[in-house]
């Protein structure tokens, strides 16, 4: 028993090191995966593909919604402030550019749906689930020298600007569809579980690198540009360059053809009380982009223009946006971009999750457990050399209380550090109601960043419904877990 939680303990530390020394800008995760020490929901499965809602015969998953928001800056770190004298609420704009330059410009959407899954007890030690469901998520970093170079603008003071950055922006939306299988050992309590995911991308859009240098002239009027970028884009809706050099879209519906591959692997050890158990999912090499793919690169390595930074106290006026000047702006942005449907194919990792968690059972009705929640914000088997790879993590306490197998309830909080500082309350809950003993409804929200609202900057929301087959516990006649 010591040395499991020696072993345990010492591959938590590894992994919260090496989030930490990773040179990359880092976010936390916007879920604590709720479910993972669930006592009954099939939720535990997907999360690990050696579990098994306990007491179960089978379980039918019906579809669910997920969803995720994460922003750089909080209500109160953008701090609007009420001017009596205008009745107007103001927000300043440069203490706004000061926090994003100090704290990053990540923001992340995402959105989960399970459209249908199915598992079921084959014997004592086998199991068999089933699953598919669509995927989507985007990821957008914004340069924290591109604040520079909006705000400073072309002046004697700063005759030079440099800023560039790999992965600005990842999107991918993909469908998928599952199969897996758990086996328990028959002499030690150590059951493994594999599950392999055939994948079928939608659309993708990426950048996956960006390097921009800006020189002034002489005379502080003129700068010169230089640029090195190149950009993805490939799914069912065809991008098209016109005569006036802008893409356009072509929405008719197409069947997608973009396969790809990734497998989850589990395990779980039991040990009286207590629980061990990990788990990988989507390790692989990702999705193969091969339907309408285009790559968009410079026109022109250098390109010289007037700039003189931007004054947003003009272009936002009472309320009214001068739509003329980022109609310049687009028009600058095109005449720089060029594209290409030379490339045949690229291919793009999808997120590679890793899960490393312990439980006790106190007894029937209450578990708490910790969990080392992680993720490879571009996959394990990152195929494109340019991407910086970033590991997001969260370490994660729970209490569960199952009350006479009608109510779940699951009170988790986190504590991350998000490259720039440690945040000790990011708190979720999740409950679970089985009011005719079959059929469950659960609904979940967590990782708030804090209980006040106006600090709340990610969360993510789940619900949905399942119908689990138990099997009837003797003693009592109660089922117990």
């Amino acid at each position: 028993m010591k040395h499991i939680i020696k072993t345990f303990t010492a591959a938590i530390l590894l992994l919260d090191w090496a989030a930490a020394n990773i040179p990359v800008q880092s976010q936390e995760l916007a879920d604590n995966a709720l479910f993972y020490h669930s006592f009954r929901s099939p939720q535990t499965n997907s999360l690990n593909p050696a579990q098994f809602p306990y007491q179960s015969k089978w379980y039918i998953s019906l579809p669910n919604l997920g969803a995720q928001f994460a922003l750089p800056l909080s209500y109160r770190e953008i701090n609007p402030q009420y001017d009596p004298q205008r009745d107007v609420t103001v927000i300043d704009i440069n203490h706004v550019f000061d926090q994003l330059k100090d704290k990053g410009c990540g923001t992340r959407i995402g959105a989960d749906v399970d459209i249908l899954g199915f598992g079921f007890n084959f014997n004592k030690n086998l199991r068999f689930s089933v699953s598919t469901g669509i995927k989507a998520y985007g990821m957008l970093d914004i340069p924290t020298g591109a604040i520079d170079f909006i705000t400073q603008g072309n002046t004697k003071e700063n005759r030079h600007i440099e800023f560039g950055s790999n992965n600005i922006l990842v999107s991918q939306a993909y469908a998928y569809a599952s199969l897996g299988a758990s086996y328990t050992l028959p002499n030690i309590p150590l059951t493994v579980g594999l599950r392999g995911k055939m994948l079928n991308g939608i659309a993708s859009a990426s950048i996956d690198n960006l390097k921009l240098d800006l020189s002034s002239g002489d005379d502080a009027n003129s700068m010169l540009l230089t640029t090195d970028y190149l950009a993805h884009y490939a799914g069912i809706i065809r991008v098209s360059q016109n005569e006036n050099g802008e893409l356009t879209t072509n929405n008719n519906f197409v069947i997608p053809q973009n396969l790809g591959w990734a497998v989850d692997l589990g395990a779980a050890y039991k040990m009286g009380m207590f629980n061990f158990s990990m788990s990988i999912l989507d390790l692989g090499p990702g999705i193969l982009w091969k339907q309408n793919p285009i790559t968009i690169v410079p026109k022109s390595e250098q390109h010289t223009f007037k700039y003189n930074g931007v004054d947003f106290w003009h272009i936002i006026s009472n309320g009214s946006i001068d739509s003329n000047f980022f109609g310049q702006i687009k028009d600058s942005i095109l005449a720089l971009m060029d594209y290409t449907t030379e490339e045949n194919s690229h291919r793009l990792s999808i997120p590679t999750r890793v899960n490393l968690g312990a439980s006790a059972d106190i007894n029937h009705m209450i578990r708490v457990g910790y969990l080392f929640n992680g993720q490879w914000t571009n996959g394990w088997f990152n195929s494109h050399p340019t991407n910086a790879n970033r590991f997001v993590c969260n370490n994660t306490f729970s209490a569960h209380f199952n009350l006479n197998s009608r109510l779940e309830l699951s009170i988790a909080n986190s504590i991350a550090y998000n490259g720039h500082y440690i945040s000790w309350s990011n708190p979720g809950c999740a409950v679970t109601l089985s009011p005719f003993r079959w059929n469950q409804l659960f609904v979940a929200i967590d990782y708030i960043s804090g209980l006040n609202p106006t600090r709340i900057k990610s969360t993510y929301i789940k619900f949905g419904i399942n119908i689990v087959g138990y099997n009837k516990h003797t003693k009592n006649n109660t089922e117990t877990n």
